[in-house]
């Protein structure tokens, strides 16, 4: 495909068309949502970048050049970024051809508006693309590593640093989001905190 948006386009106007002829009715939506494409870039001969839509945000691969892969829809593989391997599964649309996906939210009832979706998937973009950091990120050099920490194993001094969500959001005039959505809540999975 021969540039990113052009396969923005064509990846919007795929899933909009699974939205409007499959997914209607289904209580996983999230209808403050829609479908986006987020950071699009070439990648390791790949378009790389992220999916929104209302019942799921995931990382998106789609070759650059026709896939000859004889691989069928749900094969999984592993795909090594800065910040680690991360497992994709293989889809395939008419529309749009082979392509592999990892999932970062479903549902994605979390997010109050497009403009919080699409900063956490920015965010998670570039958590991919940096590499392990120093002390402070320990927790996500323990994922890299395989390890998955517990949620409440941060240092008092990581939490400390961290901005307070729901003051920012009072300040915002916006409802505060549950778990916070930075880099590292994300691609560790912090983000799905129990609703007391």
């Amino acid at each position: 495909m021969s540039n990113a948006t052009a396969i923005t386009d064509r990846l919007e106007a795929c899933f909009r068309q699974v939205h409007a002829e499959r997914m209607s009715g289904i209580p996983i939506l999230n209808e403050k949502l829609g479908v986006r494409a987020v950071g699009m870039a070439p990648w390791n001969g790949f378009w790389f970048g992220a999916l929104i839509t209302p019942w799921f945000m995931n990382l998106v691969l789609i070759a650059q050049e026709p896939d000859q892969e004889i691989l069928r829809s749900g094969e999984k593989r592993l795909f090594v970024f800065p910040a680690g391997p991360f497992e994709f599964i293989r889809g395939h649309e008419d529309d749009l051809g082979a392509f592999w996906m990892c999932s970062l939210f479903s549902p994605v009832f979390e997010f109050e508006d497009m403009e919080t979706a699409e900063a956490t998937a920015i965010a998670a973009l570039a958590g991919l693309m940096e590499g392990a950091q120093e002390d402070e990120d320990r927790d996500m050099q323990r994922i890299w590593q395989g390890e998955l920490p517990e949620p409440g194993d941060r240092s008092q001094e990581d939490r400390a640093a961290e901005p307070d969500e729901a003051a920012t959001a009072e300040e915002d005039g916006r409802e505060p989001v549950a778990a916070e959505l930075n880099r590292r809540s994300v691609l560790t999975g912090q983000f799905r905190e129990t609703p007391q």
